[in-house]
């Protein structure tokens, strides 16, 4: 695919897209800090951001006019209950909230698993065509839910939940979802592909591209301290383990 009809998509091909987000709790989970840390990554290159939470996408929206990737997290859940259900941006209200912050694209929640508000996927992405005029960027896990998404009319296709659910559950030390990222290119199904999630070096990142992504998202490599420093934490122990 060379084209989409939504420019801001367009624009996304051959670039990198970093997402600033902290959970709850965390020192950096502030709007002006969220802001400060996008300011940041755009001006060493960022092209587009990934960001979770309305007041997080308000309070960047305007400082910047980079393209937003908006969604929202359930932070009212266990971990057990996450698995169970769309995790990501999980009713249209949220949609429609992240769309009048300033986000030009709606990130979801896309592996089939049940939704707040009841609406299925192709459900939720006809109505933020329609009622919200903005493309959908649909978080997946699987190839067979990729298929899925393309045939429920998602405008980009991205590997951001392999490794998160319950068919795919994997350890920190699991890398990239390069196989599913590759499978899902080669299906040439009828939206970009992104690949998102455990993307911890530029040597992964390039291979993504070569691999045919249209664009990559890098978060915690590069706006996350805390997993940076436990990273060079848990090497050290080993080394000294040894």
């Amino acid at each position: 695919m060379s084209k989409t009809k939504y420019d801001v998509i367009n624009k996304l091909r051959g670039v990198l897209i970093v997402s600033c987000q902290a959970d709850r709790g965390e020192p950096l989970c502030k709007p002006e800090i969220i802001a400060a840390l996008s300011l940041s990554v755009v001006s060493g290159g960022a092209s587009a951001l990934r960001l979770e939470g309305v007041e997080n996408v308000c309070a960047v929206r305007a400082v910047t006019d980079v393209p937003i990737i908006g969604l929202t997290k359930l932070h009212d859940i266990s971990y057990e209950e996450r698995m169970n259900c769309a995790f990501i941006t999980s009713t249209f209200e949220e949609a429609h909230a992240l769309s009048d912050a300033g986000a030009d694209i709606i990130a979801i929640d896309a592996t089939g698993r049940p939704r707040r508000d009841g609406l299925s996927v192709s459900e939720t992405v006809r109505r933020i065509h329609e009622e919200l005029g903005k493309p959908v960027m649909a978080d997946l896990a699987t190839f067979e839910e990729a298929k899925a998404a393309a045939e429920a009319g998602a405008d980009i296709l991205s590997t951001t939940l392999f490794g998160y659910t319950k068919e795919t559950l994997a350890g920190d030390e699991v890398g990239p979802g390069f196989d599913m990222l590759k499978k899902i290119v080669d299906a040439k199904l009828d939206a970009p592909v992104i690949m998102e999630g455990r993307v911890w070096s530029t040597d992964e990142a390039a291979r993504a591209f070569e691999l045919g992504a249209w664009a990559v998202v890098v978060g915690s490599a590069i706006t996350r301290p805390h997993h940076i420093t436990r990273r060079f934490v848990r090497a050290i122990e080993s080394r000294i383990q040894k």
